[in-house]
């Protein structure tokens, strides 16, 4: 009998993990919620051994679930059944993950599973926003107008993220020019130059004797400072990784001056907008929190969502749950309390949702504007202090010769 892997939620709000045996994942979902726990994930257990493990990030890209549900939205309206559509989709996808995920779930439906079941599992490559939607499309028989509304929601999703991705790229460019013209000066220049001073005998000042040893001990022992290099990232990784490590680090994101605005932003534009779809497809408030809180991208933002939950639960509105977390912007729970007011709580969230990409955009261009010059003042700074150091004695050489 197989294990599957678990992730659950009590009604006290508070997250478990394990494994249980069943027959299929059927059997063990059923299992999970007779306890009236839900479950946020759950898959099958492959057991710890290394030939196991998969290679790189499982997930699709919001590209690629973009392109998905477009083209079945498109022939499904088109009146083709799921199975024809899904093997149609298989034979013109072009991304070999997300081939082998719809290859997947076409052998689940064919084997006798619901559409749900065999999207559900493939939770390790599809978000939960999506596999709960198709879920509810299933029950309401309105999966082409699902997929429409997933397509246009991955389709925003795309280009939020590609705005990001975009800002971050001069700046990237800018730190490895940075790190290239110091390395080639401290390896290739300063010890020419170093030859050079010894053999007129002229006088080191001490910033010209402190480049040059850092010079020299770049050029012998190169390995270890690639050793700290590299142990420096794998430690910064493995903190970030960790459940206590990514919070603290994505509490620090929020904090910084300018760039906690553009993450605040984002998150405000992800939640708004993932909320509207959710809500506009039947899924219910509390299962709806659930699954915007792990788009956000943040896991201080998470735990406050998972606290508005508890306070849904006890009979608190959405607007009043949320209003304590003060890392959104009010306008959240302004427009939250209107729409629910006027029973259009979902479009109104579509609209905040519009106004809130726009800030994003404007918060990710801040931030570029202002790491620009900043990385343009450090790599100034690094190649002066180089030139100074090596220039000093040519100077005073010079000085004496006159």
């Amino acid at each position: 009998m197989p294990n599957f892997r678990y992730e659950v939620i009590d009604a006290a709000g508070k997250t478990k993990k394990g494994v249980i045996e069943a027959n299929n994942l059927v059997d063990a979902t059923k299992m999970l919620k007779s306890d009236g726990k839900f479950i946020s994930k759950i898959s099958a257990d492959k057991g710890p051994g290394f030939l196991n493990k998969e290679v790189g990030n499982p997930r699709l890209k919001s590209k690629d679930l973009m392109l998905m549900c477009r083209q079945l939205s498109s022939l499904l309206t088109a009146g083709i059944t799921i199975i024809r559509a899904l093997d149609m989709l298989y034979q013109q996808t072009e991304s070999k993950k997300a081939k082998a995920v719809i290859g997947s779930i076409y052998e689940g439906i064919q084997s006798g599973k619901t559409l749900s079941e065999a999207f559900r599992d493939q939770s390790r490559a599809l978000p939960d926003i999506m596999i709960s939607m198709i879920s509810a499309g299933e029950e309401s028989g309105r999966l082409d107008d699902v997929m429409a509304r997933l397509s246009a929601h991955f389709e925003k999703d795309t280009k939020l993220r590609n705005k990001v991705g975009q800002a971050m790229v001069y700046p990237m460019i800018l730190a490895i020019v940075t790190v290239g013209i110091t390395l080639g000066l401290m390896i290739f220049i300063v010890p020419k130059f170093s030859a050079t001073l010894s053999d007129l005998g002229a006088e080191m000042p001490a910033i010209t004797l402190f480049v040059m040893s850092i010079s020299n001990s770049l050029i012998t022992y190169w390995y270890i400072y690639a050793l700290l290099v590299f142990g420096a990232v794998f430690a910064f990784k493995t903190f970030t990784r960790s459940e206590k490590g990514a919070f603290l680090w994505d509490k620090f994101k929020l904090k910084l001056p300018i760039v906690g605005k553009s993450v605040r932003a984002t998150a405000a534009a992800r939640f708004t907008r993932t909320m509207a779809t959710l809500l506009r497809s039947g899924i219910n408030v509390l299962e709806s929190m659930e699954i915007t809180s792990r788009t956000l991208g943040n896991k201080v933002l998470e735990s406050r969502l998972y606290d508005a939950r508890n306070d849904i639960r006890k009979g608190s509105s959405i607007s009043r749950s949320i209003r304590g977390i003060n890392e959104f912007p009010p306008m959240i729970y302004a427009m939250t309390a209107i729409g629910e007011e006027s029973g259009t709580l979902d479009s109104i969230l579509d609209k905040a949702a519009d106004f809130f990409e726009e800030e994003a955009d404007t918060a990710i261009g801040k931030v570029t504007a202002a790491m620009e010059p900043i990385m343009i003042i450090v790599m100034a700074v690094v190649v002066l202090f180089i030139v100074i150091a090596v220039g000093a004695p040519v100077m005073s050489i010079t000085q004496n010769i006159l």
